[in-house]
C-alpha cells in the first residue's frame, strides 16, 4: 500500500498568477480611473460651453434691448454686466453634476459677474461676487413650487431667477429716474456703473432649461425662449435674433403700428422702418433706397411679426438678416422642438423675401456711406453706383 507523499505539493506557477491576478485588477481599477476621468474631461467641456452659450445669449439680449429701444413698450436703464449663479440652473441637478458644473465654470452659488461691457467701470471685474443692488441682497436660494409645473408634467420644485430678476428690474426703474445703480461686492466694496436706456422687461434663455421645447411670455415683461433654440445657436448674429425674437413680443401696439402698413385687410411690414427707429441716421440711408428697396410683405400672426422684426434688428446692429433662416433650418433639420420659433413654410418664404429686401438696404446704406467718404476726401463721385443685386445679374 503506497502512503501520500508527506512532501508539499509545490506549484511554482501560483504566485506568477496571483501575480498576473494582482496586476489585471490594478489594471482594471487604473482603466477605470483613466475613463473616469475621460468622463469628467467630456462633462466639464460639454458644460463649460453650455455656460458659455448662455452667456452669449444674455450679452446679445442687452445689445438688443440697447438697440431696439425705440420701439419698445417701456423704456428703462440696462446694466453693462451679466450676473449669473448656479442656484439660477433651472434643471434638477445631482450633487456630483453640480459640482462638475462648478469646475468646469468657475461660478458657485453666489451671484458672480459672468460678462462686462466695455462701459463698465475698471474696478469690476469678471468672477466678482455680488451681494447686493442698491442695497437689496441677492437672492441665495432659488427653488420654488410651481403648481403650473403640474399641469405641464415637470417637476414642481424648479429653481426659478424670478427673485433675481425683481432685485435687478427694480434697480434698473430707479435708474430710469436718476439713482445710481450701486453693486455691494463680496467684502463690503462698492461700485457705482453708468446704465444705459434700453428695452424694459426681460428676455430669458436657459442652456440648462427644464422645458428645453417651450416658449412663454409674461404679458410685455418677460419672455423665455426654448433652450433648445439657444443651444442650437452658434453665431453673435443667431443669438441676438433669437432675443431680438423674444423682444417684439414686448413692443406696444403703438410702436409695432409704426412698422406696419395696411394692404387691404392684411397687415405687412415696410422693409427698412425699423432701422430707420433703431439706427441713427437710417432714415437718410432709406430715403436713397426705398424706391428699390421697399416691398409690403404680408405677415401671419405675432410670431411671422416677430420674425421680420429679429431680421430687421440684427441687420440695424450690423449682422447678417438672414442668421434666423439659418438657425431655424438647423432646428427643422434637428427635428428640435422649439413652439413659437419654428417657422412655418409661409413664415419662411416670408422671411426669406424679408432678407433679400434687408440685403439691398444694406447695399444701399453702403453705397450712402461711400458716398459721404468720397464728398469728404473732396473725391469726385461716380456718375452711376449699380445696386448689388442688379449688378450680379448683369
Amino acid at each position: 500500500m503506497l502512503l501520500p507523499d508527506p512532501t508539499p505539493v509545490r506549484r511554482p506557477g501560483l504566485r506568477a498568477a496571483l501575480a498576473a491576478a494582482c496586476l489585471l485588477a490594478g489594471n482594471l481599477f487604473l482603466a477605470g480611473a483613466s475613463r473616469a476621468a475621460g468622463d469628467d474631461a467630456f462633462a466639464l467641456d460639454l458644460l463649460k460651453t453650455r455656460f458659455d452659450q448662455e452667456i452669449a445669449f444674455r450679452e446679445a439680449a442687452i445689445q438688443v434691448a440697447w438697440g431696439a429701444e425705440p420701439l419698445c413698450d417701456d423704456s428703462t436703464e440696462i446694466e453693462p454686466f451679466v450676473l449669473w449663479s448656479v442656484n439660477s440652473v433651472r434643471r434638477r441637478m445631482g450633487a456630483t453634476e453640480r459640482a462638475l458644473l462648478q469646475r468646469a465654470t468657475g461660478m458657485d452659488e453666489k451671484w458672480r459677474v459672468a460678462w462686462l461691457d466695455e462701459g463698465a467701470p475698471d474696478e469690476l471685474k469678471l468672477g466678482d461676487a455680488v451681494l447686493a443692488i442698491n442695497g437689496r441682497p441677492l437672492p441665495a436660494n432659488t427653488v420654488r413650487l410651481d403648481m403650473g409645473a403640474l399641469i405641464r408634467g415637470s417637476l414642481p420644485l424648479t429653481a426659478d431667477d424670478q427673485a433675481f430678476w425683481e432685485v435687478l428690474l427694480q434697480a434698473r426703474a430707479e435708474a430710469l429716474e436718476s439713482k445710481p445703480m450701486t453693486l455691494t461686492l463680496e467684502g463690503g466694496r462698492r461700485v457705482t456703473v453708468e446704465t444705459q436706456a434700453g428695452c424694459a422687461g426681460s428676455v430669458i434663455a436657459s442652456a440648462f432649461d427644464d422645458e428645453p421645447d417651450v416658449f412663454w411670455r409674461q404679458g410685455n415683461q418677460r419672455v423665455k425662449i426654448p433652450g433648445n433654440a439657444l443651444l442650437e445657436a452658434r453665431t453673435r448674429d443667431e443669438y441676438r435674433w433669437l432675443a431680438a425674437f423674444g423682444t417684439y413680443f414686448q413692443a406696444t401696439e403703438r410702436a409695432i403700428g409704426r412698422q406696419e402698413v395696411a394692404d387691404d385687410v392684411s397687415k405687412g411690414f415696410v422693409v427698412g422702418q425699423v432701422l430707420a427707429f433703431a439706427v441713427p441716421g437710417s432714415s437718410v440711408l432709406l430715403g436713397a433706397a426705398q424706391a428699390k428697396t421697399v416691398r409690403v410683405i404680408t405677415v401671419d400672426g405675432l410670431p411671422s411679426s416677430a420674425d421680420l422684426f429679429a431680421n430687421e434688428v440684427v441687420t440695424a446692429l450690423g449682422g447678417d438678416p438672414g442668421a434666423g433662416l439659418t438657425l431655424n433650418r438647423r432646428l427643422r433639420d434637428r427635428g428640435l422642438a422649439v413652439d413659437e420659433l419654428m417657422m412655418s413654410d409661409f413664415r419662411r418664404v416670408n422671411s426669406e423675401v424679408h432678407r433679400e429686401r434687408l440685403l439691398e438696404f444694406q447695399a444701399a446704406r453702403a453705397r450712402a456711406e461711400e458716398q459721404e467718404r468720397l464728398r469728404e476726401a473732396g473725391q469726385a463721385l461716380p456718375d452711376e453706383v449699380v445696386p448689388a443685386s442688379t449688378a450680379a445679374v448683369r
